[in-house]
């Protein structure tokens, strides 16, 4: 079973349909995704094998009700092909779910005209069960990942030569020309480290999201002078809900260091977030130098560009792989014209942003590995994602 962990695609099914065939007394085990076999171990017809789409109708209809399908009927197990010589004549198939939707399906089959026995119809559901549960450990495992590796991604951001320079030169700057002024930077600094160290979990609330990017701004805002302004327009029903660790500040950062800086007559951020029905809308835009095509084909590259030491790939694959690739970073820019980049967070039961359903893991779905961010390369419109 710890090849589920791997996720649901042609490698893992096909390691385990080829275990099941080896250990139980049928004549052949499949595993498909919502669209294709993805393992396939015993007899069959030459179409019955890994790769090929869903050829029975049977299969489509537990892909359909999400219920267990026993099938005594050899024409249900035919392909569409005339003639089809498969010898499969019963069959017991169970859905593969992940947060209760139908991912795939896990089949027994037998050469025999009589049913198969009880026993195998239920240890063919129990086998679909365990598998579906594999599916959810590794989803969990792999949000665990990602949540670590943001945080270890922002505590080495801590020591960001870049960040950490211009902020202590802009302190030492102060305590020469208004020490008061030094000393509450040197309190923000200490402010931003400790609410660091202080995270724990993989979701904190917007509020204090909110909080952790005011002190950032302080510090940048005493470096950059009037060449920067922040707005920021704040639902307050929206305060409470908690979204993943790091999703927004990653966002202003990138707005402020590639978006503002470059610029010589400086600009504006704005943040805006708002509870619109079951989702909250975050919005955080520039009016900065913007980019060209060929920078937003290469945002959601690992390692491009990082805000607090942290890639919005990151952010942005673990939006996708908690509420879907619908739920991805979306965003707009233009050279010269500034940029706007927008997420959602559904609100799960309509109380809070924790994914308690949602699409499946990475390669669950219609049986692809990995995940697709919605990454959108038009200068003006379309999905996509910021300076990565």
């Amino acid at each position: 079973m710890a090849y589920m962990r791997q996720g649901l695609n042609e490698e893992s099914a096909q390691k385990i349909t080829d275990i099941m065939k080896s250990i139980l007394e049928v004549d052949a085990v499949a595993i498909t995704d919502t669209e294709k076999i993805l393992g396939f171990s015993g007899v069959g017809c030459r179409r019955h094998r890994q790769g090929g789409p869903i050829l029975t109708g049977a299969t489509r209809e537990v892909l359909q009700t999400g219920q267990p399908k026993v099938v005594v009927d050899p024409r249900l197990l035919a392909c569409d092909e005339p003639g089809c010589p498969h010898p499969l004549k019963s069959s017991v198939i169970a859905p593969l779910k992940f947060r209760d939707q139908v991912v795939g399906t896990f089949k027994l089959y037998s050469t025999s005209p009589r049913p198969l026995p009880p026993y195998v119809a239920r240890l063919a559901i129990g086998i679909a069960q365990l598998l579906s549960l594999q599916m959810e450990l590794a989803e969990a495992d792999r949000q665990r990942q990602l949540a670590t590796k943001a945080r270890l991604e922002a505590l080495q951001a801590q020591i960001r030569p870049h960040f950490l320079f211009n902020v202590l030169n802009t302190i030492i700057h102060f305590s020469r020309t208004d020490v008061e002024r030094a000393r509450e930077m040197l309190v923000q600094l200490a402010n931003f480290f400790r609410r660091s160290l202080s995270y724990r979990g993989n979701f904190i609330t917007l509020q204090e999201e909110i909080e952790y990017i005011n002190t950032y701004l302080s510090l940048e805002k005493a470096r950059f002078g009037e060449k920067l302004t922040v707005q920021m327009k704040l639902d307050p029903k929206a305060l409470a809900v908690s979204i993943p660790i790091l999703t927004i500040q990653p966002l202003v950062e990138n707005a402020v260091v590639h978006g503002i800086a470059p610029k010589e007559e400086g600009g504006k951020v704005g943040v805006r977030v708002r509870r619109v029905r079951n989702e909250i809308q975050i919005l955080v835009a520039d009016s900065g130098v913007g980019m060209d095509r060929e920078t937003l084909r290469r945002v959601f590259q690992e390692g491009y560009a990082t805000g607090m030491g942290l890639g919005i790939s990151n952010v942005n694959e673990r939006l996708v792989s908690l509420y879907g690739p619908e739920y991805g970073l979306r965003i707009r820019s233009r050279p010269g014209r500034g940029t706007v980049v927008r997420l959602r967070i559904p609100l799960a039961g309509g109380a809070a942003g924790r994914p308690e359903a949602g699409p499946g893991p990475a390669g669950a779905r219609a049986g692809k590995r990995g995940t697709a961010a919605p990454v959108g390369v038009g200068a003006g419109t379309g999905p996509g994602g910021r300076r990565a």
